[in-house]
């Protein structure tokens, strides 16, 4: 989702820590299907997302996982392009688990190079609601990240109520745009497209062309394409440029501290929901600490952390969202999904055309 990569992180269990929960097996209750052989493994290999997204997952979720299990986590960050790269150069010798969005899970999946979960083995699995099962269980959806347009609420007084608004000329020089590296990127082309063709998202993101031909006005309306999370919020916290497309799961906690910036939370042509899941390599090693890391993943307790730290829509069919959040994500109907089975194939073909127009 984020372009930018992080340190990489390391989780260990101590030699005695890892003795006394293989002594004590009272201390995995909450893991009971779990082997002796699998614990004795050793290791799991995870690819986090990155940014705010991992840190959840590294702050909240790593040290009870390291807890139960004792087991070591070797915990690593990148972008959705990088993992499926990685998926394919590290084929035989891939991580356990990668955390990547909706926008790889389909590509993975019909290119061989993702492991059906099992359900059965995973007790929380009952608990994932229908949409966040991607690719018919070939991934864990975790969250919807969700992407608006952001706007400066000391420089931008009414919340845009239309991604048109963006090619309105009072607006020249004022908009940053997600480079198309970035999900977010795509689906530009693609609301630009609802835009030029006046559709609905359902039939308008199969006209790439109309799309990319409204896109590059933008660039005669002098956009400015960023390149970085840091970055494009340094634009609108500052009010530089104060209306930027971006996530709101990473920027909910500015949000929190008081920053003056805010989500159009419903927007004519609808906001772009995009879920983020857990995807288990076909080669994986170690698949049943695997499935105890989604499994406690899907955990209610964690999964409410979604809601009141990321502001976001969880997984979970009984973690609803809060007051607080469901002012931030606004009506559901609003959130709309792209087919990512098409614009993963015409990945490509999209990026190439974008680069013609601002590369």
């Amino acid at each position: 989702m984020v372009d930018s990569t992080r340190p990489r992180f390391q989780f260990t269990a101590s030699r005695r820590r890892l003795l006394r929960h293989a002594a004590a097996g009272s201390a995995l209750v909450s893991l009971p299907w779990m082997t002796t052989a699998a614990r004795a493994a050793g290791e799991l290999t995870v690819i986090l997302n990155q940014g705010l997204l991992a840190k959840l997952w590294i702050d909240e979720l790593n040290p009870q996982f390291e807890k139960e299990t004792g087991a070591k986590l070797n915990i690593q960050q990148s972008v959705t392009g990088n993992m499926l790269a990685m998926l394919k150069t590290q084929k035989d010798n891939p991580p356990d688990l990668m955390q990547f969005s909706e926008a790889g899970v389909f590509q993975a999946r019909d290119d061989g190079l993702l492991r059906k979960i099992d359900g059965s083995k995973i007790p929380n699995w009952k608990f994932l609601r229908k949409e966040f099962n991607m690719a018919d269980d070939y991934s864990a959806g975790m969250i919807d990240a969700m992407n608006t347009i952001f706007y400066n609420t000391n420089v931008v007084k009414t919340a845009p109520q239309s991604w048109a608004e963006l090619w309105d000329s009072s607006n020249n020089g004022k908009i940053a745009i997600p480079p198309i590296a970035w999900n977010n990127g795509v689906r530009m082309v693609v609301t630009a497209a609802q835009i030029a063709t006046g559709k609905p998202l359902a039939q308008a993101q199969y006209d790439i062309e109309a799309g990319m031909q409204q896109l590059a006005k933008l660039k005669k309306n002098g956009v400015t394409v960023y390149n970085g999370a840091p970055e494009a919020l340094q634009f609108l916290q500052s009010g530089q440029i104060p209306l930027v497309p971006f996530y709101l799961a990473f920027a909910a906690p500015l949000i929190a501290k008081g920053a003056p910036i805010y989500p159009a939370v419903t927007l004519k042509e609808g906001k772009q929901g995009e879920i983020v899941g857990l995807n288990m390599p076909v080669n994986a090693r170690n698949i049943e600490l695997a499935n105890a890391y989604i499994n406690m993943s899907l955990d209610k307790g964690f999964q409410s952390k979604i809601d009141s730290v990321l502001r976001s829509r969880s997984a979970r069919v009984d973690v609803d969202p809060s007051p607080e959040t469901l002012k931030l994500i606004g009506p559901a109907d609003n959130t709309t999904y792209a087919d990512w089975a098409f614009l993963s194939k015409n990945r490509p073909k999209i990026t190439e055309m974008w680069n013609e127009v601002f590369g």
